[in-house]
């Protein structure tokens, strides 16, 4: 027999509860999760109640988790799902966290691409813009029409500009190689070059 024998504040976190059976602490469950189970002192949980409580408490404890690392840093859907599960919760509270993280705005790939684009778009070029946004997992049809509106030109001049201000004497071959890893591809590599009439006719 399971019997709720004592329910009480947790002493560091008062919108918990320290739930005790038969005498011993039991599990810790918030308010809402209490008043769903018609937790009180002197009820009798089955051993499936209990197994039931349990999977609530990882639901809550995923979203409240989740909750944290998005007011913080915006992510994408997949870095979240990931973000969850390397903190130890199943499947089944990572989906219902992601509901409940998307249904609030907290997590949206739309805005989360618009915000990287936003962020990074004067240091790489479209081409490594589009393999990172790929790689957070977000869907190719919304990636492409937000790098649709970057100006790769404007970007290549900047980064290039950027490194002329920190080589007096730039290795062209060198130059070249750093502008493609930011993600430019070699017309607009080459007439960057050529509009500051660095090396011509390359």
């Amino acid at each position: 027999m399971n019997e709720i024998t004592e329910i009480s504040l947790q002493k560091n976190n008062k919108d918990r509860l320290n739930v005790s059976v038969n005498g011993s602490f039991a599990f810790g469950v918030e308010y809402a999760t209490a008043v769903k189970f018609g937790l009180k002192v002197g009820r009798t949980l089955t051993d499936d109640e209990i197994a039931a409580i349990s999977i609530e408490e990882g639901k809550t404890a995923a979203f409240d988790r989740g909750l944290k690392y998005a007011v913080k840093k915006t992510v994408s859907e997949k870095q979240m799902v990931e973000y969850l599960s390397r903190h130890g919760f199943n499947e089944e509270a990572v989906h219902a966290a992601m509901d409940k993280l998307k249904e609030y705005g907290y997590v949206d790939d739309v805005k989360f691409a618009n915000a990287y684009v936003a962020t990074y778009s004067a240091e790489r070029g479209k081409n490594r813009l589009k393999l990172e946004l790929k790689s957070a997992g977000v869907d190719p049809e919304i990636a492409e029409e937000i790098l649709s509106r970057v100006d790769d030109e404007d970007s290549c001049d900047k980064c290039l500009d950027k490194y002329l201000r920190t080589h007096r004497e730039p290795d062209r071959q060198k130059l070249i190689n750093y502008l493609m890893y930011r993600g430019f591809d070699w017309d607009c590599i080459n007439e960057a070059m050529n509009r500051r009439e660095l090396w011509k006719d390359l």
